[in-house]
């Protein structure tokens, strides 16, 4: 992997932005659904296939990001 990816520290600033947003995102979805739950109602199947992609996204980042942490800084 370290060959395949010329610039790493943008790399991993940018996957660091990502994980983010996806944190950004759910953090604004969580009171818009609690606030009023039969405006979301409709879109229930929508939000559950939303908070799993991006806890997936997120919970990758934080199991495989440390794991190359050590030759960003090397």
């Amino acid at each position: 992997m370290n060959e395949t990816i010329p610039y790493k520290y943008a790399y991993q600033t940018n996957r660091r932005r990502m994980c983010w947003a996806a944190l950004g995102m759910m953090i604004a979805c969580t009171p818009a659904t609690i606030y009023d739950p039969a405006r979301t109602s409709e879109a229930d199947s929508i939000l559950m296939a939303q908070y799993l992609a991006l806890s997936g996204l997120v919970g990758a980042y934080f199991a495989l990001g440390n794991k190359f942490a050590d030759w960003i800084f090397a």
